[in-house]
């Protein structure tokens, strides 16, 4: 077969990767090391295990695991009544409200020091005032009652994980609890803030001048562009290694570092997703139950012949689902959508060079080429294998956010670079070791 030459632009689509907006401008040369972090996070992208098919295979396996982790996302609690953020209806749906460009403004650190009168005309409808905890959260707390859980990783703020008892838990994206000024630090209890979030005010920093337009309380919570807490590195580093069941509830999994803990976890470590939808950006899971989560956990706590405080569990009825396909379960409310590949083959991509057409002249085709031609003879069949094109129900796909790209030197190449063919080699070479570690030092 003969292959063309493909810029390293469109290499990336080819794995279903969104270029972030700040590298638009960029050319082919200087996105190879973006293209390198997403080829090594394929390279290392996990496989369903064999073994592990069905609900009885995960009832078997949540009775005898000790060590289970739970990574639970705004899904557990949408039945409380608390939004999520991804949904037809959730919180990122109201752009044009709010006149932004993309969701993410909403909890971007940058924007809210510029305008944080957008946070807080949204910030009550998250605010965990007179919430209670779901039978997905109440199943988390059984699970640590019974001495099986290791922890409970949230992404949720709404602190609800608390109010259900779970000890053994890391809040990676912050809460509500305390609130800081952005200008000087001041920390207040949450508490006394509250008043201002429900009459959707900005509160103020009461140490700090008065006279000053940046002295804002912002609750404790994580936003794009800060870091997580530390305890979400600290535990998760020994954590990862204790684990031997993971469980992913109600997450769409696209916020880094934290959606980075399926692919840090041994792979030989069972992993299932529960949850309302399919998600094709990431690697398999061994066996998948979608629907709405608290149905699925009462279904497994009826199966485990469990019984859960204050929820009710009709121990004579299975709960209804079909089968998309082998492992994957949908019951009431499920939606699922196969990602299918390219039917352009990923090996001739990888392996054919950047398009004559697009900035060859700006690409030293020897320094990358270079990179690869002691490995091909090894992975060129292995390859072939993974990347058939007839074989188009194989896909991975990734987010990169900014402070990955920072990590590998990315965003931080100069312009200047683009008239500079010296540069350019430089460009290159020097990020040959961009990876995807997951940080606490990055959100």
């Amino acid at each position: 077969m003969k292959y063309g030459y493909y810029s390293a632009r469109s290499l990336i689509s080819l794995f279903d990767v969104e270029i972030p907006p700040s590298l638009d401008g960029y050319k082919n040369f200087q996105l190879i090391p973006l293209l390198r972090i997403i080829m090594a996070r394929y390279n290392r992208r996990r496989q369903k295990l064999k073994t592990v098919n069905t609900i009885e295979d995960v009832v078997e396996l949540i009775k005898k695991s000790n060590n289970i982790i739970v990574l639970t996302g705004a899904g557990v609690s949408v039945s409380c009544g608390i939004p999520d953020f991804r949904s037809e209806n959730g919180v990122y749906s109201r752009l044009d409200e709010f006149d932004l460009d993309e969701p993410q403004q909403m909890f971007d650190m940058e924007y809210f020091r510029i305008c944080p009168q957008t946070f807080y005309s949204f910030a009550h409808e998250l605010y965990p005032s007179n919430y209670e905890p779901s039978p997905s959260h109440k199943f988390i707390k059984l699970l640590e009652d019974k001495g099986k859980l290791l922890r409970n990783y949230t992404q949720n703020i709404d602190t609800l994980e608390q109010k259900a008892g779970i000890t053994k838990m890391v809040q990676c994206h912050g809460s509500f609890a305390y609130a800081s000024c952005i200008r000087c630090g001041y920390k207040v209890p949450g508490s006394s803030i509250e008043e201002a979030i429900f009459k959707k005010e900005v509160p103020i920093c009461p140490v700090c001048p008065k006279d000053l337009d940046d002295a804002v309380l912002k609750p404790n919570i994580v936003f794009f562009g800060e870091k997580l807490p530390d305890e979400f590195g600290k535990y998760f580093q020994k954590d990862r290694e204790k684990c031997d069941l993971l469980i992913v509830m109600g997450s769409s999994l696209k916020v880094s570092p934290v959606a980075d803990i399926i692919g840090k976890i041994p792979h030989h470590i069972p992993q299932i997703l529960i949850n309302l939808e399919s998600l094709t950006h990431v690697p398999p899971f061994d066996v998948q139950l979608l629907g709405y989560s608290d149905d699925i956990i009462k279904e497994l706590c009826r199966r485990c012949e469990w019984e859960i405080s204050d929820v009710k569990i009709n121990k004579n009825e299975e709960l209804k689902y079909t089968l998309a396909k082998p492992s994957v379960y949908l019951f009431e409310g499920a939606r699922y959508n196969e990602k299918k590949t390219s039917k352009i083959s990923l090996l001739s991509a990888l392996f054919a060079g950047i398009d004559s057409d697009s900035d060859r002249d700006d690409f030293n085709d020897d320094a990358y080429n270079s990179n690869n031609n002691n490995n091909n003879n090894n992975n060129n069949e292995n390859l072939n294998n993974q990347y058939n094109p007839e074989n188009n129900n194989r896909t991975f796909v990734i987010e990169i956010d900014n402070n990955e790209l920072n990590r590998n030197n990315i965003i931080n190449e100069s312009n200047t670079t683009q008239n500079s063919s010296n540069n350019q080699d430089n460009s290159i070479s020097n990020n040959k070791n961009g990876n995807s570690d997951v940080s606490s030092s990055s959100n």
